[in-house]
Formats: C-alpha cells, structure tokens, sequence
C-alpha cells in the first residue's frame, strides 16, 4: 500500500459501524491536512443514499473520483481512521467537490 495520503483522495477502506466491531468496506475521502496524518487519517464516509441533512455534500464529478455510483459525503459522520483500513485508492475529488466537501466541514466545527 502507498504511504501517500492526500486531502480529496478517496479511498476504499474497511469502516467501522458505530456502536458495533463490526465493519463494512466503505468509500471514504480524506480531509485532514497531510501534515497531520500519522497512524490515523481524518474522512468523511461516503454513501450513494439520497442526501438526509444539510451536512451532506453531493458529488458532483463521482466518476471522475473512482466512485462507482452516484454519491454524497456525509459529513456530519466525520471521523478518523486507521490507516491500515485503507483497502486501495480509488481516485481524487474534483476541485469542485473537494472545496465544497472541506467549507461544509468548517460549517459543522
């Protein structure tokens, strides 16, 4: 696996559902500052349901990002993860969608 984690790649990884240890292979895209990546990485999951709430975020350019489906960041589900979840990259959020993504996270804190 690459030890290159970049804000706007998206991942493949194996998430954690909350209150279980129970986990699902989930895409997710990297939003934290590269600089702060160390053993964890900060995401926000992403899910080809229809959007629930004012933080989630469409995205528009989903093929060019490696998703197979049209989709949304849910960024109210903010989190962190291990690195050693991630299963492979997918692609890059389109510029586009990356500022978005990122000023609705500045909007939830």
């Amino acid at each position: 696996m690459s030890n290159s984690f970049n804000k706007g790649d998206v991942w493949l990884a194996n998430v954690l559902f909350r209150d279980s240890t129970q986990t699902k292979q989930r895409p997710i895209v990297l939003v934290g500052n590269d600089i702060a990546v160390d053993i964890d990485v900060i995401m926000v999951p992403v899910t080809s349901q229809s959007v629930r709430g004012p933080f989630d975020v469409v995205i528009e350019y989903w093929k060019e990002a490696g998703l197979y489906k049209p989709s949304v960041a849910r960024v109210n589900k903010i989190g962190t993860i291990h690195h050693s979840s991630l299963i492979r990259r997918l692609g890059v959020l389109h510029e586009h969608d990356l500022e978005r993504v990122l000023h609705m996270c500045k909007n939830l804190f």
